[in-house]
Formats: C-alpha cells, structure tokens, sequence
C-alpha cells in the first residue's frame, strides 16, 4: 500500500469514527430530551388534575399567595441565581428567598408523595446539619394531586423541621424555576448563585462533597 493510499484510508477511518461519535451525542440527547420531556408531562398533568390529598390536611397555597421574580421556563442551571419568591410557610408566616441571602443554602423543591423526596429529604437535612454555615429551606409543590402524607405528616414522621414554603395548585414556584422531576434540589452560595443541583436520591458520598464544597471555607 503506498503512502498516499494509507493517509487516505486513516482519513476515512477518522470521518468514520467522528461521525459514530456525532451519531452517538445525538442519541444521547434526544434521550435526554424524551425523558425531561416525560417528567415534565407526568408533573403538567398532575397539575392539571387538580385534586384534594383526601386527609383533610394542608393543600396547596391559595392563587395569588405565591410569587415568582422568573417566567415559567427551563429549569435553572448551574450559575443563575436563584430568582426571588414568596410563598406560605407551613405552619404560619411568609417564605422569602430575600431572608435566606448571604448564606450558603440548599433549597429543595419537593412533593410529599414523592418516595424518592421521602428518602432524599432526611439525607439532606442530616448532612446540612453535620456542616456548620450550609442552612436548609424547601419549597413543597404538587400537595396532593397523588395519594400520600400531607407535608406535615410527612415531616413529623422523619422528624424534620427545615423551614417549608407551600406552593400553590398551579405551580406557580416549580414551574418559575422549571423543575422536571422531583426532589430537585439546588446548592446555592452565600451570593444567592446555582453552584450545584441534583435531581432524584444522591448517593451519600456525592451529597458530602457537594456539601463541603458548599460550606464557608470550602474548596
């Protein structure tokens, strides 16, 4: 073979292989596509469904006492700031995002059916509590519109006592920060900036270097 022959066999050999490669990116994010695109139908329908939790205990926030500083839209990325809102506390009183500045934050958006936010939420609270400086808040959404606790019921169950916003039937917070599955959680530092998110049950090992990244003097 001379040697012009062998360049032009290694010149289609690599178009071969970049153009398996582009295939392969391409399947990956249609993949990825199909399955936000999914979450978001299962969460839209569910909105849509409205629906009372059966138990007789707290719904969503009323219409009109929820407010979000951002358009409904995709969810927000590492490097956005969390946008400002206010909504019902459970329990009583007011949830500004405004009281939480300054402080490196976890914000979880939650839905108290959810099994992966019954297993997620105790992991979070234990290792916000094991790292000093890091505060925890949530935002409880889609309040039954599937068999489940109520969000006290569930947080008396596991103990919890994070401080806890209610959304209201139309979603108004989940979908100003463009949540597509639950639990989505977002690590925010003391500059109100997205550092980190994570979507479903973290394993342990991740969460605690997420968490001391997020921690005053961390990497």
């Amino acid at each position: 073979m001379t040697s012009a022959t062998k360049t032009k066999a290694s010149q289609v050999s690599k178009a071969a292989r970049q153009e398996k490669e582009r295939r392969g990116r391409q399947r990956r994010v249609a993949a990825g596509a199909l399955v936000a695109l999914a979450a978001a139908v299962v969460i839209g329908a569910a909105l849509l469904s409205g629906g009372d939790d059966g138990t007789g205990g707290t719904g969503p926030a009323a219409s009109g006492d929820v407010t979000i500083d951002r358009a409904a839209g995709p969810q927000l990325q590492v490097g956005d700031k969390i946008p400002a809102y206010t909504a019902p506390m459970l329990g009583g009183g007011t949830m500004t995002w405004d009281a939480y500045a300054g402080t490196p934050t976890v914000l979880s958006i939650w839905a108290p059916w959810c099994p992966h936010c019954q297993v997620e939420l105790p992991r979070l609270s234990a290792g916000v509590d094991a790292h000093p400086g890091i505060q925890m808040v949530s935002v409880a959404t889609a309040i039954g519109l599937n068999p489940g606790p109520t969000p006290e019921e569930y947080l008396a169950s596991e103990g919890l006592t994070f401080p806890v916003g209610l959304d209201d039937g139309s979603g108004t917070i989940l979908h100003g920060m463009g949540v597509e599955s639950f639990p989505t959680t977002y690590y925010v530092d003391e500059t109100g900036t997205v550092v980190d998110i994570t979507v479903g049950e973290v394993p342990p090992d991740q969460l605690g270097r997420i968490l001391d990244d997020l921690a005053p003097g961390g990497p």
